[in-house]
């Protein structure tokens, strides 16, 4: 079986690190996902264990497509049955490039077509709007057709655990992959001066505490006929033997705003990890620092200007600048990008989005 492992902009490398460590062989990555083999088994270890990325999709079919005949007859091949449940929804995305079939509702139509005239015979199929819908992804490059099966239901960054968030959060995934690139070491304190609803420590303590993202959610396979649920049952019971219980680590997460600070307690509590992160209230521009900077790994998501008013930007990155580069390391992402020219010049940048806004994220 091929698998699509989807991610967010320019995180391809981490989600191929993250599959190789659960000892699989990734291959074809680009800039939004990364294609793997495996079975069964391996497709729900990453649907669990993946911080970074967004979807697993199972590629049921693939062939040649020069037209919308070879299209249908494509979708066909596929046993709808095991994978659409009685009153379900599908919904059908498409990527089409140097392609015959440009059309994206013809493809949408037609596939649609495809899979309702096997599954339903007589064309009645009512729906129920309280089940989740099947999502299926038609990508098209070349004339070379794959049809593929959204196996995570819900983007995978959904853990379960935000209650609240703030003006602008940012995705748990993302903030994952921010802890990961600052390379920071468990044994060494953690801090996010603007913590806001808490994303950033908390998936910090998901990680130090070995804890897998996907243990508080569902996802669409455990809804297909294919599945064997005992199998699954066995990784998850797998993944909780594994989390670390007895270490301490040292996560802060400061913010100005004390409503802020009990939304972020909520949601710690919600991942299981509030003993393992200490939230406390504090202004970036305050003179005196609540932690040894010569210590600290410090990770962050700051104002970027855009829905916050009412605050010294200029101040605000002076200072956050002078904690990291007087810190063991670490970074923050922005789309304020008139920080740059305070940023040291040894300091490294990626690219990234924070949902449609295009940021940096600095960091050393």
């Amino acid at each position: 079986m091929r698998f699509l492992v989807s991610c967010p902009f320019g995180l391809s490398k981490l989600v191929n690190n993250e599959l190789q460590y659960l000892g699989l062989t990734p291959h074809h990555g680009f800039e939004t996902g990364v294609y793997v083999d495996g079975e069964f088994r391996d497709m729900m270890r990453i649907n669990l264990w993946s911080r970074i990325a967004n979807k697993v999709y199972l590629e049921a079919a693939f062939g040649p497509c020069f037209d919308f005949d070879a299209l249908f007859a494509l979708v066909q091949t596929v046993d709808w049955k095991n994978y659409v449940n009685e009153g379900q929804n599908i919904v059908v995305t498409v990527h089409s490039k140097g392609s015959k079939l440009e059309s994206t509702r013809t493809i949408q139509a037609i596939t649609n077509k495809a899979v309702y005239k096997q599954i339903s015979p007589t064309g009645t199929w009512p729906m129920d709007p309280k089940k989740e819908t099947l999502d299926i992804f038609v990508m098209i490059i070349d004339n070379r057709a794959s049809i593929f099966i959204n196996s995570s239901g819900a983007p995978l960054h959904q853990r379960g655990y935000r209650i609240q968030t703030g003006d602008a959060p940012l995705k748990e995934n993302l903030a994952a992959a921010l802890v990961v690139l600052s390379t920071w070491k468990f044994g060494n304190p953690f801090w996010d001066p603007f913590c806001g609803s808490g994303t950033l420590a908390i998936e910090a303590a998901l990680l130090a505490r070995n804890i897998a993202p996907g243990l508080g959610r569902s996802f669409a396979f455990q809804q297909w006929k294919t599945i064997d649920m005992a199998m699954f049952d066995e990784i998850k019971n797998e993944a909780t033997k594994k989390q670390f219980t007895t270490k301490t680590y040292q996560i802060y997460g400061s913010d100005s705003d004390e409503k802020m600070l009990a939304i972020a307690t909520a949601n710690a509590e919600k991942a299981g990890v509030a003993d393992t992160i200490t939230f406390s209230q504090y202004d970036i521009l305050s003179p005196l620092l609540p932690y040894d900077l010569e210590k600290l790994t410090i990770v962050s998501n700051p104002p970027y200007g855009k829905r916050l008013t009412g605050i010294d930007l200029g101040q605000i990155y002076t200072h956050l600048i002078s904690h990291i580069q007087n810190s063991i390391g670490g970074g923050f992402i922005t789309s304020y990008k008139e920080c740059e020219q305070q940023i040291p010049k040894e300091w490294r940048k990626k690219k990234l989005f924070n949902g449609a806004d295009e940021c940096i994220f600095y960091f050393r």
